[in-house]
């Protein structure tokens, strides 16, 4: 602080004020001492402001490279919101821009980690790269992650974590659908989601197994998930690809499908089984859809579970919880199998 001071030629007083948020600072004083503070790379670290300050009982959340909150994300929010309101807690939402290629030089903080007194401890959620959880790392911040939205092939951090089992949720999804006779089965998906790549590697594991060749569609040709869904099997019809079968990494993107097969006169499930992945279990939005299933309202609530036991210290060693997946057999799918009994 004594440094910023000297550089930005105003005391230390100002430098304190700016730094803690104070609004009787002027504007010209402000942006000066915040500019000298990015200058000489400091930041403030949460581990010593707690000595200092009494707990917050406010929890962060941040959306890591995301435009905006899918229904999944939602539904997560929501879980968080409701266990940190149980608990006595509250909670504060930001979105953070944070590219891969982003270097330690380069990269700011969310201001919900500046500002002195707010978060005790954050909940990282989106496409979490590397480079944000060293960041963190770094400056000594508590943080939960959902190791699903780990992107990158780099060793996880040593934090607790959330996981459910999507991989192993999508790789019973594909054996079902080889009981009932199918070979032709595509996976459709967005490859720059972290989540639509774990259930991609339990399709693929799946098809391995089975000897069946793998059909991949992971290139997103539209923003919005039903759109690309749409778009995915209008383009594999209009190739002319053998397809008597669909699994979708979300419940969007399957009923996306569902719609381009009705505009190419492809009826589900009499000429494709789909099956897509739902994010509140037993829902399916009135529909029937087979769904590879998660509460995504239970992974929000664990993540906050995890948060505040590290901020009231119960828990000294990362936890790692894991959620299993439900498949849920609806009447999307039918056999291509021409036996009059059947045994699956």
């Amino acid at each position: 602080m004594r440094d910023i001071a000297t550089r930005a030629k105003v005391s230390i007083g100002t430098v304190s004020r700016v730094l803690n948020r104070h609004a009787d600072v002027d504007d010209e004083l402000r942006i000066r001492v915040e500019a000298t503070a990015r200058k000489l790379g400091y930041r403030l670290n949460t581990r010593t402001r707690g000595v200092a300050h009494a707990k917050s009982r406010i929890l962060g959340l941040i959306l890591c490279n995301d435009f905006g909150l899918s229904s999944a994300q939602s539904l997560l929010l929501l879980g968080v919101e409701e266990y940190c309101a149980r608990t006595g807690y509250y909670l504060l939402f930001a979105r953070h821009q944070f590219p891969a290629e982003a270097t330690a030089e380069t990269r700011q903080m969310p201001a919900v980690i500046e500002t002195p007194g707010l978060a005790d401890c954050i909940i990282l959620v989106g496409a979490i790269q590397a480079n944000i959880w060293k960041a963190f790392d770094a400056h000594g911040l508590n943080y939960v992650v959902l190791a699903n939205h780990l992107a990158g092939e780099e060793p996880a951090p040593r934090c607790s974590q959330v996981r459910y089992a999507d991989d192993a949720g999508c790789y019973e999804a594909v054996r079902y659908l080889a009981q009932l006779g199918h070979t032709d089965i595509w996976y459709i998906g967005d490859a720059s989601r972290p989540w639509h790549r774990n259930r991609y590697r339990g399709y693929a594991r799946a098809m391995g197994e089975l000897s069946l060749a793998p059909h991949v569609h992971t290139i997103a040709l539209s923003d919005n998930e039903f759109e690309n869904g749409q778009s995915a099997v209008s383009h594999i019809l209009d190739q002319h690809w053998p397809v008597t079968a669909v699994l979708a990494a979300s419940d969007e993107l399957a009923f996306g499908a569902r719609e381009g097969l009705r505009q190419h006169r492809r009826d589900v499930p009499k000429h494709v089984s789909l099956i897509g992945f739902e994010h509140q279990a037993g829902h399916a939005r009135g529909s029937n859809l087979t769904s590879v299933c998660i509460d995504m309202a239970e992974v929000g609530r664990q993540l906050a579970k995890l948060a505040i036991a590290q901020i009231e210290a119960r828990e000294t060693h990362p936890q790692t919880v894991t959620l299993p997946t439900v498949f849920n057999k609806r009447s999307t799918c039918r056999p291509l199998r021409k036996e009059e009994h059947m045994l699956l």
